[in-house]
């Protein structure tokens, strides 16, 4: 896990496995290894990874784009949690 700041950009970037996070300030979730959604709302988006689930809250979430793998998440995030 790492962590790279500078004056507009805060990113934190992870690897669980087979899945890898990409984490933009408080706005942006990229995640790859996405398996599908399994609950859809403004306040909570949980994922799928297979393994276990990654719960997102937060205000105003949406699924900004999603392929067969690949998730980006956008919204005001206040919290990630991993569900095994």
């Amino acid at each position: 896990m790492y962590m790279r700041k500078n004056k507009d950009i805060s990113m934190l970037s992870a690897n669980f496995g087979s899945v890898h996070m990409n984490i933009n300030g408080n706005r942006e979730v990229i995640l790859e290894g996405n398996k599908g959604v399994v609950e859809y709302g403004d306040t909570s988006i949980k994922i799928n990874t297979g393994k276990y689930m990654i719960a997102f809250s937060g205000r105003g979430l949406h699924i900004k784009c999603m392929t067969d793998c690949d998730i980006v998440i956008h919204g005001f995030i206040t919290s990630i949690e991993y569900i095994m």
